[in-house]
């Protein structure tokens, strides 16, 4: 992680990926799978300790939406369906507290595309 991006984390609080970021990381992700396959992935990487330390808070099925929480961070899945067996996910992270977050949410974000990585490879 660069020198400017933890700089920059002293008053961010909050990442999130999008269609055009200003860093590749940060894109959103496609998959070839469904949304309620991947929202079952996503719950089994939780569940099996690949995201070290984040514990399920939340699920809204029908809105495709997963919320984790790990300490004072919060993560929240967004998971659309763009046809029966394709879909997309956007994350957003955030961290409660007086100070930025130093780049973690940023850290998390990689940490949860490459967790779950293990279960759905995303589109090239």
């Amino acid at each position: 992680m660069s020198t400017l991006r933890m700089i920059t984390g002293i008053w961010r609080k909050h990442e999130e990926t999008k269609e055009n970021p200003k860093e590749p990381e940060l894109k959103t992700r496609y998959y070839r799978k469904s949304r309620e396959a991947l929202m079952n992935d996503i719950k089994k990487i939780v569940q099996d300790g690949k995201l070290g330390g984040w514990v399920l808070k939340n699920e809204d099925v029908e809105r495709g939406e997963i919320m984790l929480a790990k300490g004072s961070a919060s993560m929240v899945i967004t998971i659309y369906k763009l046809t029966p067996m394709r879909s997309a996910i956007d994350v957003y992270c955030a961290k409660d507290g007086p100070i930025g977050d130093l780049g973690s949410s940023y850290r998390s974000i990689l940490e949860f595309f490459n967790a779950l990585r293990t279960e759905a490879e995303p589109e090239s």
